[in-house]
This record gives C-alpha cells, structure tokens and sequence, in this order.
C-alpha cells in the first residue's frame, strides 16, 4: 500500500505511507492506568512523517473523550503549539475511554489546469463552476478520517462508541489487551457492514532508528478482519482505508473512508 498525497488536501480523503507523507495520531502518556484515585494523562497530537516525532501541530478542536459510561467530555486543557497539540484529562472512572480527534464528512475535489495541479473543497456540482473551463481531469472524493485511541483506567470495558458509518474499527481484541508475541484481531466495517479488501499498515514506534521501517501490510477477509502478532511490546500505529464508487455520483466520484489508530502493544 502506497499512498502519495499532500497533508491539505488528501489526509482528510486518503491515508498515506509513512515513507511518503504526513499521518495523523493521537499519543497518549498512557495507554493502562491503575489507580484508586485516578491519574491524569497528557495526549500529543501531531501530523508526522515519522510515527510518533512530532512535526506538524493538529488543530484539536474536536477532540471527544467517551468515557466507560458512555458520555463524551472535553479533556481538561488544551494548548496549540507549532509542532504539536497538548490536551490532559483526569481519569477518573474504571473503565475504557475512547479518545477521538475527528472532523465531519467532507468533500474534496482535484483538477489539473495545463498539466498544475488545483485543489478545492467541493463537492462535483460546485467543481464544475469553480474549475476554469480548460480543467481537465475533474474529480471528487467524499470520506471520512478517524483519528482515535483507548486508554483504561483498572478493568477494560467494550463501549467502543461506533457510530455506523464510513470505515470503523471494532477491537474484538481489546486495545487494552494487545501483547507482544500473541495474535491480535480487529473488524473494520464500512456504514455499519463487515467490509473486506480494507488495507492496513502497522508500524512500530522508533522507525527513524531502524534501517527497515518493519511496516506490517494486511488487508481485511471476507469476515473484515485482520490478525496480526505483534513482534515487541511497545506503542504502535495502525493506518486503515477503503475506498469505494460514490452512491450520490452527481457529489462525487468516490467515497472513502480512513483510520488512524495507536495502541500498546503489552510485554508478556
């Protein structure tokens, strides 16, 4: 899988190799938290071209807290640098929290005017009056891209807070429960459907120190699932897309829907 587009306009409606280009995650100071009183995590947010260095700060407007109970919260503070976000939150209740950094639905369209290429966000319809009359090569995605990540304080609980549609991930094993060296498993589906020939990248914390990235390339069964083993403890990231013909073809050409997620891979 090999994805090639800028941060503007295709990290909202593709998802992109870490050789190539920026990818968006959410890293938490803890993945498992065990306390009686509560403890309260740090979160950085960052679009990089390297997992886990931080490089360009994401706006973390959106950002939503789903606590065990099922309510969404705001973290506790937030602050915009140049090359990352910072957001902390009280973790107060036993539970998962589930931690998005989402915008809504969107349009993007592309064409080329004597071989530049042009970018805007609109859909077909407006394309063809924004585009000067010689465009060429006119289209249009519609998508969606999750940025998440789970954290739990004591005991895991499954309240993944999915909503039914675009591309979603369901842990059947739970984030909080990945080890190294034992077989991990993850659904995807796309509007609420098991979806096959989702493709995914894994990548492992630290890859600017090893000459082989070690990026895991899957791609989801007719079940839309992947297994995969991770070969170390530590933090990862998991890039999601599929890719589909748009149902409103007068909006779009094509929809698509993306993922990034990080997790912790725990030591045996």
């Amino acid at each position: 899988m090999n994805f090639k587009k800028s941060l503007l306009f295709c990290l909202a409606v593709a998802i992109s190799s870490q050789a190539n280009a920026h990818s968006r995650w959410l890293l938490p100071s803890h993945f498992s938290l065990s306390s009686e009183q509560g403890e309260w995590i740090a979160l950085d947010a960052t679009a990089s071209n390297e997992v886990f260095n931080v490089d360009k700060a994401l706006s973390i407007d959106a950002l939503s807290i789903l606590t065990p109970s099922g309510k969404s919260v705001r973290p506790s503070s937030t602050y915009k640098a140049h090359r990352k976000s910072v957001a902390d939150y009280f973790v107060k209740d036993n539970g998962t929290y589930k931690i998005t950094n989402n915008a809504s639905a969107s349009y993007f369209s592309s064409y080329k005017v004597a071989d530049k290429s042009h970018r805007a966000r609109v859909n077909k319809m407006e394309l063809k009056a924004h585009a000067p009359a010689n465009a060429t090569e006119l289209k249009t995605m519609y998508g969606l891209t999750r940025v998440e990540t789970y954290i739990t304080m004591n005991n895991p609980t499954e309240n993944y807070g999915l909503e039914g549609n675009f591309l979603e991930l369901h842990p059947k094993t739970h984030p909080s429960e990945i080890v190294e060296k034992e077989p991990a498993t993850f659904a995807f589906t796309y509007h609420g459907k098991a979806q096959a020939g989702v493709e995914v990248e894994i990548m492992r914390d630290a890859g600017r120190y090893r000459n082989n990235p070690e990026t895991l390339k899957l791609t989801t069964n007719n079940d839309g699932e992947i297994t995969f083993t991770p070969a170390q403890a530590g933090r990862y990231l998991l890039i999601a897309e599929y890719q589909q013909d748009a149902k409103n073809k007068a909006l779009a050409d094509k929809e698509q829907g993306g993922i990034f997620l990080t997790f912790e891979a725990q030591l045996q």
